[in-house]
């Protein structure tokens, strides 16, 4: 006669063992699942940050490089330059009717909204105009300014930015050549970004970019050499004078207060009359800029 075959099975002890080595070695997994799903969502977002400040970088050299031709009234391209600001006119390439305002001009303004150190933002404001006049500029400081007469649209082109934090003022976004409006030739704009600032790793990234100006248009220096020649003549030579941007000079010439029809770089006064004598000359370029210049001259 046949024995039955035994059906040996799993103790109790050995199930609990068996489901507490699944468990650890299924919550491990979980664990390295997790760590890897937070860092790609860090990845992906510091991806986003710095593609958002390239786009943003781009935007801004575009912009420069068709700032809108200065007037007497905004001498240089820009109208406004800070470490944390900057503001000017260019041509506003979407618009299909100048009315106006045939150049298409607009004003864009550029400025860091520190109210968070460790996730401050780059916003872009941008106010059209139908008249040919530009409106005033606008003397708000707030970042971003909301008043609905100064700009007509704000968006905010790069977050996570960590130029300010710890109260860093020395970590400008833009730089410029020079200083003063007129003498600006370009402008670099440098951001440092971190969508994570509370941990150690990865760390910041920086993007910088560097535009020069093409109608960076600046004011000429007038200069006066006068030289008493034989006759009690006053010899006025003024080919000195320079203009940066290399544009054609207009001459005015004063003498004692009085304005002559002289309009050459040289003048000579011919027999002038003995003693002091105060020659001014006023040189200005084609878009309105100008410069003074005054010399006094005594006759023997």
């Amino acid at each position: 006669m046949r024995r039955v075959q035994a059906e040996d099975g799993f103790t109790l002890v050995e199930l609990l063992v068996t489901t507490a080595i699944a468990m650890i070695v299924f919550g491990a997994t979980l664990t390295v699942l997790d760590v890897f799903q937070r860092h790609n969502s860090a990845d992906l977002l510091r991806n986003e940050t710095q593609d958002n400040a390239r786009t943003a970088a781009d935007r801004l050299a575009r912009q420069l490089r068709n700032v809108a031709a200065p007037t007497t009234g905004a001498a240089g391209a820009l109208e406004q330059k800070e470490p944390f600001l900057i503001t000017f006119q260019t041509i506003d390439a979407t618009s299909a009717n100048g009315g106006g305002n045939p150049t298409h001009a607009m004003r864009v303004r550029y400025c860091l909204n520190d109210t968070n150190p460790e996730d401050e933002v780059l916003w872009m404001q941008v106010k059209r105009w139908p008249e040919e006049k530009a409106p005033a500029v606008p003397v708000s400081t707030a970042c971003p300014d909301l008043s609905v007469t100064d700009f007509e649209t704000n968006t905010q082109v790069v977050q996570h930015v960590t130029n300010k934090i710890g109260g860093n003022e020395k970590r400008p976004v833009f730089t410029y050549s020079a200083e003063g409006i007129p003498q600006t030739t370009s402008v670099e704009m440098n951001l440092y970004l971190n969508p994570t600032p509370k941990q150690t790793r990865p760390g910041e990234s920086q993007l910088t970019t560097g535009v020069a100006l093409r109608n960076a248009n600046r004011p000429p220096t007038a200069k006066i050499v006068a030289t008493i020649v034989p006759a009690k003549n006053v010899f006025l030579n003024s080919t000195g004078s320079t203009n940066p941007d290399g544009l054609a000079l207009t001459y005015k010439w004063w003498k004692d207060g009085t304005l002559q029809s002289v309009t050459t770089a040289e003048w000579e006064d011919k027999e002038e009359s003995s003693g002091p004598h105060t020659y001014e000359l006023e040189i200005t370029d084609p878009s309105g800029l100008a410069d003074k210049a005054k010399e006094t001259v005594t006759v023997p």
